[in-house]
């Protein structure tokens, strides 16, 4: 029910349309921690609105057709409220990246390297943009809702430089592969270390 919460959040802020929340919201303000399309604002504004927690109004344009514009009702006020202090656990990690790598079995060392390799381009160029959106400083007499969003890009920004530090190490675990097989002529069988430690010591 996220995608629901979230919504209800945005319009506890401001009335606005469907078109809106995708465009300025999601691919915007939310796009570092939550995704969604248009036509699944558009399902969630009618169930939400079925609810009762979103009521729609019509808003005459001149030159333009008349538009649709949402606002939280007091309901909608009352369950975000409710969610947001009802806690819960952490939802179960789901990254498609990481099935790709448990089973990359049979490709090349070089094919696995490119895999790991596109993937830290990837987090390298979300983390300069998500740097980007925090290069200026919060004011001093910032108000609350500006800084729990600046949090939310503090806590993109520590996720993709994990990801970037697990990648390197992954990537070194698998170039010393490539060293001379020097143990294991002199019968010295120890493993590889454990992906996240370099030669057995953790970082």
């Amino acid at each position: 029910m996220s995608l629901d919460h979230a919504i209800l959040g945005f319009l506890s802020e401001k009335p606005i349309t469907g078109y809106d929340l995708k465009t300025r919201c999601f691919d915007e303000t939310a796009s570092h921690f939550w995704t969604a399309d248009q036509a699944q604002v558009y399902r969630t504004l009618e169930r939400l609105e079925n609810r009762k927690f979103v009521r729609p109004r019509l808003e005459r344009q001149h030159s333009r057709p008349d538009r649709k514009v949402y606002s939280a009702t007091p309901a909608g006020i009352s369950e975000l409220h409710r969610w947001i202090t009802s806690g819960g656990p952490a939802p179960p990690l789901r990254d498609p990246f990481l099935i790709r790598l448990r089973f990359a079995e049979g490709v090349s060392d070089d094919e696995l390297l490119g895999l790991l390799g596109e993937r830290r381009q990837e987090m390298q160029a979300r983390l300069e943009s998500l740097r980007t959106q925090t290069a200026r400083p919060l004011p001093a007499d910032a108000q609350l809702s500006a800084i729990l969003e600046r949090l939310t890009l503090d806590a993109a920004i520590a996720h993709a430089r994990s990801s970037i530090d697990w990648l390197d190490d992954c990537t070194e675990t698998l170039l010393s592969r490539r060293e001379p097989d020097s143990f294991s002529r002199s019968g010295d069988s120890r493993p590889l270390p454990p992906l996240g430690e370099k030669g057995g010591q953790e970082r």
